[in-house]
């Protein structure tokens, strides 16, 4: 494939083949540095072709937030996978079946999942690898590591026949919501400490453990150190980045590597409309914490620069988006038909919203990679 981008119908993701490979090699390399596994997070790019670009990066497997994702990442050839949601009960089965021909590592965070799990086990003759999901201050899953529950799920895990506790789990989502790097910082030392205290008082007690998994972008960006119980960290954003990251500090635009190719559907007396909608972009507002709410997504003046057209996407509708240009010299006139490049405020869910990235290195497509987002059990 040889083309470029104005042979694309619009609007499309584009991936810059380049960044992605640094970003990748950078995060990999972090890992290595620090004397852990590292276990990406797929859901960001949710492509077969982006996860073999990890694993020969050195990933020690994957991670997946839907069993489908699961399944397709299987069916591909990858063989040791966490699926990094509570599992509940009506999902056990479908695990159970990928769980048959890959490793694959299941979460819980509640008695009654553990009872669930065992209950299947024991009647299906099934063996089950589990991770304790710990809240390390996020606030959203998770059991509160300093509560009395927190020790008798484990005991439950580790003494429940058809489990094999492997450890325990966390996620610092609540890194989103830092004001700037220092904080950042300040999160991933509370989300090691955390893990290693809980993880001492696991083995105080008698149960193994031999998986302390952390991770988010923002805090594996960022963490000057770590601490040596830790033995896994799962970042996903990091291989594209977004308008997010860059505000959050966990990045430099430069690094950013997903982009949304639109064009101009018209020119208005106090705006511009494009074809790059909620549908092309998603409505996340981004990190408006930090912006106060800067729309929709950036448009580029100039990709390569990283120079930002003084605009502002203000509004979406399905397939559409509406531009405001502010008063700045970083202003240009736009016409329709004209091609703009927009770095969406989250790219997980802007990748997620597309059927493939069309790859780009130095301004031409030289790929084309299936972005999979089934959700269906068949």
């Amino acid at each position: 494939m040889t083309e470029t981008l104005e042979d694309l119908v619009t609007p499309v993701a584009i991936v810059d083949l380049d960044r992605l490979e640094a970003n990748i090699a950078r995060m990999a390399e972090r890992a290595r540095e620090f004397g852990v596994n590292i276990r990406p997070h797929v859901k960001t790019h949710k492509c077969v072709e982006i996860g073999k670009m990890q694993e020969r990066a050195g990933s020690s497997g994957i991670t997946v937030s839907t069993l489908a994702e699961a399944e397709t990442f299987a069916d591909a050839g990858f063989r040791d996978i966490t699926y990094a949601v509570p599992i509940t009960r009506n999902k056990i089965g479908w695990a159970s079946e990928i769980a048959s021909r890959v490793t694959l590592n299941l979460l819980v965070d509640h008695l009654d999942s553990v009872e669930a799990l065992s209950s299947y086990a024991g009647r299906e003759r099934v063996e089950f690898n589990v991770l304790l999901k710990v809240d390390c201050g996020y606030h959203r899953c998770g059991i509160n590591p300093d509560s009395m529950n927190a020790m008798r799920v484990a005991e439950a895990i580790a003494r429940e026949p058809g489990l094999n506790f492997l450890g325990i789990l966390t996620h610092a989502g609540h890194a989103y919501n830092a004001y700037d790097v220092e904080e950042i910082r300040h999160i991933a030392r509370r989300e090691q400490e955390v893990m290693v205290e809980f993880s001492k008082r696991l083995r105080d007690h008698g149960i193994e453990v031999e998986t302390v998994s952390i991770g988010s972008t923002p805090t594996m960006a960022l963490t000057e150190s770590m601490m040596k119980d830790i033995t896994e960290i799962r970042p996903g954003n990091y291989v594209f980045y977004d308008w997010t990251q860059v505000k959050l500090g966990s990045c430099v635009i430069d690094d950013c590597a997903l982009t949304v190719l639109s064009s101009v559907v018209g020119q208005y007396e106090h705006h511009t409309v494009i074809d790059a909608g909620a549908t092309a972009l998603s409505k996340d507002l981004g990190a408006t914490h930090i912006t106060r709410g800067d729309g929709f997504g950036q448009i580029y003046l100039g990709y390569e620069s990283g120079d930002l057209l003084d605009a502002s996407i203000l509004s979406l509708s399905q397939e559409h988006g509406k531009v405001r240009m502010r008063s700045s010299r970083k202003n240009r006139t736009m016409r329709p038909g004209d091609l703009l490049r927009i770095l969406p405020n989250h790219s997980c869910l802007t990748a997620n919203l597309h059927d493939h990235y069309y790859v780009v290195r130095e301004g031409t497509v030289v790929d084309k990679w299936r972005v999979r987002h089934e959700r269906s059990v068949q």
